[in-house]
């Protein structure tokens, strides 16, 4: 007997309900993007101090800094008073526009992580057990307040001393003077890649409940791990040791943490399992 050729087959069905399903949680990411890129050109005056704020020497960094170099006896650690966006320049057609919408998109999508990562495990839950659910807060959570934290460690340490070093450096006597896209392009880069970066637990988590990745395999290439994060904290923030090594601590905290982390989630799920195997027998 022939087949009706108009009969939908249901797996393609289900298969076409989660791109529909996945296609209206983007455009909804969109619009919260959207809606946080106008938040950033409302109030551009605060953000742009915001931006600028690490090329003067009057930043919370320096000042914290020296303050402490004071409190130990060393003297300031940043003695030379500065303000290199007096210096910066733009030699670009269009380069002052380019610059700005691409800090409003991004910081677009800073402000509207919160509600992209719920739209992102509202996408995710029909796939999730009971158990998986009753921490899907905790994880929303935890996912923005890692990105959160790496966007604020690149702008607090890694940006003020990468650029008081390589706007002192001068080793053939010539001054540094920027291009304003330059400054804003390492700016967004290194802020953007650090949050990513910091998402390593939640990533690991996932990849643990998958059995990707298990506590031995996390030891036993632990070395690797120091090897890949030195070359990873090189190749996110900009060109220099101390912003390197800098940038390299927290991600070799954050492996860590990430060990413990696949630890204790392969222990829950040994007890659950174990629990599970009980109840069915009796």
């Amino acid at each position: 007997m022939q087949k009706n050729k108009n009969k939908k087959d249901p797996n393609e069905m289900a298969f076409l309900d989660h791109v529909g399903e996945l296609r209206k949680h983007i455009l909804k990411s969109l619009v919260g993007i959207v809606i946080g890129g106008v938040i950033m050109g409302v109030f551009w005056p605060f953000f742009q101090r915001l931006i600028m704020a690490p090329l003067s020497s009057d930043f919370i960094t320096y000042r914290a800094f020296n303050a402490l170099g004071q409190l130990i006896g060393a003297g300031d650690i940043f003695q030379s008073e500065f303000d290199v966006q007096e210096k910066l320049t733009n030699l670009e057609f269009g380069g002052q526009f380019t610059a700005i919408v691409g800090v409003i998109l991004v910081g677009g999508l800073v402000l509207s992580l919160p509600y992209v990562v719920y739209e992102l495990f509202q996408f995710l839950k029909p796939g999730l057990t009971m158990k998986e659910l009753k921490y899907s807060n905790f994880i929303m959570l935890f996912t923005v307040l890692f990105f959160l934290t790496g966007v604020a460690f690149a702008y607090f340490l890694i940006m003020p001393l990468s650029v008081h070093f390589m706007y002192f450096f001068q080793p053939f006597g010539v001054e540094n003077n920027w291009k304003l896209i330059s400054y804003i392009n390492t700016f967004v880069q290194t802020l953007l890649a650090m949050g990513l970066v910091f998402l390593l637990p939640i990533i690991v988590y996932f990849l643990a409940k998958i059995g990707l990745i298990t506590p031995e395999f996390m030891i036993k290439y632990r070395k690797h791990a120091v090897v890949v994060i030195m070359t990873l904290a090189a190749a996110i923030t900009p060109a220099d040791l101390m912003s390197m090594f800098v940038a390299s601590i927290p991600l070799l905290l954050l492996y860590e943490f990430s060990l413990w982390v696949v630890k204790f989630t392969a222990k829950r799920d040994k007890i659950y399992q174990e629990k599970t195997t009980s109840v069915m027998k009796n």
